[in-house]
């Protein structure tokens, strides 16, 4: 088993932040069934962090929140589905979604367990992201690549889609599960600087 590893940028909060943590139980509905309620989750991560956001009867105001609602739903909804299509479903180990807004950051994470090939293949694919330099000619070449049906995976375009078009810095945490000892989970975050989606101060 390879011990706990961390890439990109992942910390913890440093200031005290508002939270929100939605749980989901891997195996009380087939994965087919999951993606309405995916997008509905998602929603509601976009909705409830504007409920915290400056109110404002500006076009300026209304825009920002329009902009940050987006961007949440978007990212939610990305690393919610990818979370549910790469779980290991031979063990019951609760799907995580996790919301903290802070005075000058969002930060959307989605944990989940992995078994260790497809730990493994998630940090080969992590690495590949972090040592490619320019992200947009990457999803050139991604979209190059399904087009010409060399890869069929989507996971890869979205995430890229989170770091080019909302400047998120992703980070990724791996560590052993503390019951199922031959599994790992894995925890995805993405982390959104509001001055980079709105131009407001911090």
């Amino acid at each position: 088993m390879t011990p706990e590893q961390t890439f990109g940028h992942y910390s913890g909060a440093e200031k005290p932040c508002e939270y929100l943590t939605m749980v989901f139980s891997p195996l009380s509905v087939p994965l087919r069934s999951r993606w309405r309620n995916n997008g509905l989750s998602a929603d509601f991560l976009g909705d409830y962090v504007t409920t915290f956001l400056p109110a404002g009867n500006g076009t300026a105001a209304a825009y920002i929140q329009t902009e940050i609602r987006h961007a949440v739903t978007y990212i939610a909804n990305e690393l919610l589905e990818n979370a549910m299509k790469y779980h290991e479903h031979t063990a019951d180990i609760p799907i995580g979604l996790h919301l903290e807004l802070c005075a000058d950051h969002i930060t959307v994470s989605a944990t989940n367990g992995v078994g260790p090939n497809q730990a493994e293949r998630y940090r080969t694919f992590i690495e590949n992201i972090l040592n490619e330099g320019d992200v947009s000619q990457r999803i050139v070449q991604q979209l190059e690549d399904t087009a010409a049906g060399k890869d069929s995976s989507s996971s890869c375009l979205g995430l890229l889609t989170i770091m080019n078009d909302y400047g998120a810095e992703l980070g990724w945490h791996f560590e052993q599960h503390a019951t199922f000892q031959e599994l790992m989970t894995v925890t995805t975050r993405a982390v959104l600087r509001l001055k980079m989606l709105t131009g407001v101060a911090a």
